[in-house]
């Protein structure tokens, strides 16, 4: 089938799933009555993680403790995700969960700590006296709840179409830190939408076990977020007495580092303390630069760390919603080191390779708020589309396949009700390999 489509900017054919230059002999003609532009690519969020919090009570809209707690009442969750106490102005307590008669797990909007009733407790075999869990030990909580496979299900499916919702048809996804990878494999593998998923490595040892199958790529999750208090910093929080965490000794993170690069393997590593960049940039060095190893979030950086991830040939993933999400509370957390804090620009301006993402379900996974919020650190309209476009096909090793309507690219492509530098415009159409999926 080739199919010929006029929009108001432009106008191309896809035949076998792929852009064609010709418009001859089209068996089809489809007029798009907007603005067309390649799929957008996220090249950070959880597929799996996003669909459970769309088919489940939300918590991110609750403005106190007790809004809380009726949506916990009416609901038969057991992880219920959501909370800001930048919002509630404290964690909810133990005592209060404890009042409610199920195992119940309430994870904060970051997704880096959570609090747990003495059910849930008693039930992931866990031991803590607050309740509070945090990084690896929220991550092995999460690990010993066991899911029933149709709640997966229609949860992956509520994000595919989320994703197409808002126009993207390729995600970079990373669901199997506590979830069994084959289990992630199973259920992507149906999708429509493109998933270019990492393994969760936890360990070297778990290293050891996964290097010799060679996946296409590792996360790894270095420390936690700035709302947490959990991102590694080279020195003390201003509205706390620490620094921060690292889930990994530096020392096993860099032999996690070289196993993979020996391997051939991309590294996908969250850092988003300066302290915690600094870790990750000396375990990275002298890696190979044909692997596109990355960095996600890098919400702080200083000049001397960038001259370093230049000079290295990292790329970077980053998350402009958020700059406009996170302002006040990175304030109050980090000081006077705002200063150096969502250096988007600059990485970009230093020629280091540089894709955009939502974090979903930590952020909506919509481009065009990304597009939006870039504006705000000085990023313009057209270089935020191909950080979502290109650059997040470079980063899988597909920028000869996908990120732009060029002929033998795959046939991606979105209708947006304006020009994507309108402020008002929408996404009112997602096509996937030619035909509409939204």
């Amino acid at each position: 089938m080739r199919t010929f489509f006029r929009a108001y900017n432009t106008a191309f054919t896809v035949e076998n799933d792929r852009f064609v230059s010709s418009e001859y002999h089209a068996d089809k003609i489809e007029k798009l009555n907007g603005y067309v532009y390649p799929g957008f690519i996220d090249s950070h969020a959880h597929i799996i993680g996003l669909g459970m919090k769309l088919i489940t009570p939300d918590l991110e809209k609750a403005r106190s403790i007790d809004e809380i707690i009726k949506i916990t009442r009416n609901s038969d969750a057991t992880i219920l995700r959501g909370w800001d106490d930048e919002i509630l102005g404290k964690y909810p307590e133990k005592n209060m969960l404890d009042a409610i008669d199920r195992p119940l797990l309430l994870v904060r909007r970051c997704g880096h700590v959570g609090v747990a009733n003495k059910k849930f407790l008693k039930m992931v075999e866990i031991d803590s006296e607050d309740g509070i869990l945090k990084e690896h030990i929220l991550i092995k909580a999460l690990e010993r709840v066991k899911q029933d496979p149709e709640y997966l299900i229609k949860a992956v499916n509520a994000a595919e179409n989320e994703f197409f919702r808002y126009g993207v048809t390729t995600v970079h996804s990373d669901d199997s830190s506590n979830l069994d990878p084959q289990i992630v494999n199973n259920l992507i593998s149906n999708l429509k939408i493109d998933v270019y998923e990492h393994l969760h490595i936890h360990s070297l040892e778990e290293m050891r076990k996964y290097a010799s199958l060679k996946p296409q790529s590792i996360k790894l999750l270095l420390d936690g977020s700035l709302g947490a208090r959990t991102a590694f910093l080279r020195s003390n929080y201003d509205d706390s007495n620490n620094r921060g965490v690292l889930n990994f000794d530096p020392d096993e993170f860099k032999r996690i580092i070289r196993l993979a690069d020996s391997n051939g393997i991309q590294v996908v590593a969250h850092a988003i303390g300066d302290g915690a960049l600094d870790v990750l940039l000396d375990a990275f060095e002298s890696t190979d630069p044909n692997l596109r190893h990355r960095i996600v979030h890098v919400q702080m950086a200083w000049p001397d760390q960038i001259e370093q991830i230049k000079k290295m040939n990292l790329c970077v993933d980053v998350q402009p919603q958020f700059f406009i999400s996170d302002e006040k509370m990175a304030k109050n957390r980090i000081g006077s080191r705002m200063k150096i804090a969502y250096p988007f620009k600059k990485f970009i301006g230093s020629g280091i390779r540089t894709a955009f993402s939502s974090d979903a379900p930590v952020e909506i996974p919509d481009p065009l708020l990304g597009i939006r919020a870039a504006k705000k650190l000085e990023i313009d309209p057209v270089t935020s589309l191909l950080a979502y476009t290109v650059e997040g096909s470079f980063q899988e090793f597909d920028e000869y396949k996908k990120g732009s309507i060029s002929e033998g690219m795959i046939g991606d492509f979105i209708v947006l009700s304006k020009p994507i530098d309108d402020e008002s415009a929408k996404v009112i159409a997602t096509y996937k390999k030619g035909i509409k999926v939204l």
